[in-house]
């Protein structure tokens, strides 16, 4: 393993019962709990490579060099590492998604997640995921649900997520019913905080958001389709109802958006088994037994206004890449070469 550097590939999630809102407590922690399915085919890989050459940390994006925010959030989470590893030299950062970027579909879950992951190897840190977890959410909340596969949780004011049921424990395929894939007008954090000030249903929010997040927990363990199309729906629109009484609104929708949830509960009624969501932006994930995700992407990808639609399977966690050859080819370890990673992968599971 080379000194200096790692590299990291993590999938996004997408949350079944959401969070939205910050904890007063501060420190990135969550207002209310939530639950994700990791997806593996949203995917983001990352390279960090320390060097005495450089003054600052430097970043590029899907070939785009970074700045502003993005290179402050980066160079945030790069400084939590290097205190701890007691490091003082800069970082060049490298990192692609295979999907849209910033818009409202986690890429800065699976961003954040990937590069935590990456930064500590290439320090020679821990590759527990419970800690790398925590060091990915003081950046982005939902990034530390990446870390594990399967399906996840991050409860309320909780440093760090952990995993509830595995890969395999239930065979679902997640629609990504792409609508609009620039950049979403609000970004998360700023629109938490704006809900937070000023939607008169906030704490409303705040109060019903747990016992939805209960009923979401209840049928993922027990695998109870119609139980969790309900919950999970209902936590969604809730949250962007909160938003919209916001002011002025917060309104991620598009006219597409709109079209398709009115439109979805009817092909369930006809027999299609499927249940929407949407995040902090215009784009609808549909949730189906994978028997009948054939049927369902044929009907989004005829959909006026989808512009593709991306399938997804449950998703693995984060995971350690091979530092030979460039990063958009590297190959994930074997799971012999990474017994750290695995075996903190089983304790983090019994925490």
């Amino acid at each position: 393993m080379a000194d200096g550097v790692g590299r990291a590939e993590a999938c996004a999630n997408i949350a079944l019962a959401k969070y939205w809102g910050k904890s007063p407590q501060g420190g990135n922690l969550t207002a209310v709990p939530s639950l994700s399915l990791t997806l593996d085919n949203l995917r983001t890989r990352t390279e960090v490579r320390f060097s005495d050459d450089l003054e600052t940390d430097e970043a590029s994006l899907d070939g785009r060099p970074a700045s502003g925010r993005v290179l402050t959030r980066i160079t945030e989470l790069l400084d939590r590492l290097r205190a701890a590893q007691g490091e003082t030299r800069r970082a060049r950062v490298v990192s692609f998604n295979d999907f849209p970027t910033a818009a409202g579909l986690a890429s800065s879950a699976s961003g954040f997640a990937a590069l935590a992951m990456a930064a500590s190897q290439a320090l020679g840190g821990t590759l527990d995921p419970v800690i790398l977890s925590s060091v990915a959410r003081q950046s982005s909340a939902s990034a530390a649900r990446s870390l594990f596969g399967g399906f996840v949780e991050l409860g309320a004011e909780t440093d760090s997520a952990r995993p509830i049921a595995p890969q395999d424990h239930w065979d679902l395929t997640m629609l990504v019913a792409v609508v609009q894939s620039g950049p979403k007008p609000v970004a998360s954090t700023g629109g938490m905080v704006h809900t937070a000030a000023t939607s008169p249903l906030y704490e409303a929010w705040v109060r019903s958001a747990p016992g939805m997040f209960e009923a979401v927990r209840r049928a993922v363990l027990e695998r109870r389709f119609e139980d969790l199309a309900r919950a999970m729906e209902q936590s969604a629109l809730t949250m962007h109802a909160t938003m919209l009484a916001a002011q002025p609104p917060i309104v991620y929708f598009r006219g597409t958006t709109v079209e398709l949830i009115d439109r979805l509960p009817r092909w369930r009624d006809a027999g299609l088994p499927l249940a929407f969501t949407m995040d902090a932006g215009p784009n609808v994930k549909v949730l189906t037994p994978s028997e009948h995700a054939s049927e369902l992407t044929r009907r989004l990808e005829e959909f006026p206004g989808v512009g593709s639609v991306i399938a997804c399977r449950p998703g693995p966690a984060a995971r350690l890449l091979e530092l030979t050859g460039s990063l958009e080819a590297a190959r994930p370890l074997t799971e012999a070469a990474r017994p750290l990673t695995e075996a903190a992968s089983s304790t983090g599971a019994r925490s």
